[in-house]
């Protein structure tokens, strides 16, 4: 494990330039990590206690299920394991449910995964919109099914979480400016106090309190008409107008890519197409209080 962490750090100290020679020492890192990991992984048998208090939470779809363990396999391998995850799968593309799972998948089943089986599909906001519904007093981090998560990414959040209960606590965050999307900077490893003022980025982590969100957050119509295929801007405005605020920690490690042969991210749609804009303007002007 000591090389995964090493190979983790390399490629965190190198994101935050352009230059020839951090695109080179980033590509090194994260190719050595989606191998070696794999390799890893396959000998974890760590179970998780099932209990209710900390859930991650994430979601998938066919294209990337066969990698989905490895994420999985990352997130039981922490320094303070969550008591279970939760991974939340759209019966519309899974029609065999089960048997349209990879074994990886399926074994870990006995070690504290859980799935929730949705008949429709809100596309990414099933990271939280399920798991949130069943288990309202839970802490309950979410995360994105594209990266590997480092060793201490629970624990951090936890830590910040014990100085600001109330708060939502994130990893990366952009701050916020204006309502064009393409203004908003992400802030990396800037340590942020609670604020209205950035947007807390989902695949980094972030952790939800009880109640952090608007009752809004779970009205289908609402979500499908404002803000359908940007989760994390939608989960932004929800935090604030039910007057609370987030917290952006330090924590020195970017997110480790997951390799996959062909996938079209939901962020191209978003970032190079400009829905976040969009979808930002819809937000504002639908709910006054949103800054």
């Amino acid at each position: 494990m000591n090389l995964l962490n090493f190979l983790y750090r390399q490629y965190s100290k190198n994101v935050v330039a352009n230059t020839l020679t951090f695109k080179v020492k980033r590509f090194i890192s994260k190719t050595l990590y989606n191998i070696f990991a794999a390799q890893y992984y396959k000998s974890n048998k760590m179970k998780l206690s099932g209990g209710n208090d900390v859930i991650v939470s994430l979601t998938t779809f066919p294209d990337r299920i066969e990698k989905t363990w490895l994420v999985i396999e990352s997130l039981i391998d922490q320094t303070i394991p969550p008591d279970k995850i939760v991974l939340t799968l759209s019966s519309k593309q899974f029609i065999n449910g089960l048997a349209d799972l990879p074994k990886e998948l399926l074994s870990q089943l006995n070690r504290g995964l859980e799935i929730i089986w949705s008949e429709d599909d809100l596309r990414s906001h099933k990271k939280y919109y399920y798991v949130m519904n069943k288990y309202p007093k839970s802490k309950v981090i979410t995360v994105d099914d594209d990266f590997f998560y480092s060793q201490g990414m629970v624990e951090h959040l936890l830590n910040a979480n014990q100085q600001y209960p109330d708060a939502v606590i994130c990893n990366l965050a952009a701050k916020k400016n204006g309502s064009s999307y393409k203004d908003w900077k992400n802030m990396l490893f800037e340590e942020v106090l609670p604020t209205t003022e950035i947007m807390q980025y989902g695949g980094s982590g972030v952790l939800y309190p009880p109640n952090s969100l608007h009752q809004d957050a779970f009205d289908k119509k609402k979500i499908l008409n404002l803000c359908p295929l940007a989760d994390d801007i939608w989960l932004n405005c929800m935090t604030i107008i039910n007057n609370k605020k987030i917290v952006k920690t330090s924590y020195p490690y970017y997110l480790m890519p997951v390799y996959f042969k062909t996938t079209r991210a939901l962020k191209d749609i978003n970032v190079g197409e400009d829905m976040n804009s969009i979808q930002i303007k819809k937000l504002k002007e639908y709910y006054k209080d949103y800054e």
